[in-house]
């Protein structure tokens, strides 16, 4: 189950934008994006790694991979809220 959850968030990330850069990640750190220049993520999640494009619409982030789509919502804290949990940015 836990691999399910974490695959699909791999695959449904995207934005596209210039308001996100560096690593988000989960509490534990099991699961990571790392936000680049122009619209590349990286996407980590229990040793699987792949990468995907992203945009940002206002607070809105749409993360894509392999034709899948998932929104995440930038909060004032500038973390990110998935459907799966908060990512904080590392410093």
């Amino acid at each position: 189950m836990r691999k399910i959850f974490v695959l699909s968030m791999l695959f449904l990330l995207s934005a596209c934008g210039s308001k996100l850069s560096g690593e988000y990640a989960d509490k534990t750190g099991a699961v990571s994006y790392t936000f680049e220049s122009g619209d590349k993520v990286l996407m980590s999640a229990i040793g699987i790694e792949t990468e995907g494009k992203y945009e940002v619409d206002g607070n809105k982030v749409k993360v894509e991979n392999n034709g899948q789509n998932i929104i995440f919502t930038i909060l004032e804290d500038g973390s990110l809220k998935t459907p799966f949990g908060n990512l904080k940015k590392k410093q």
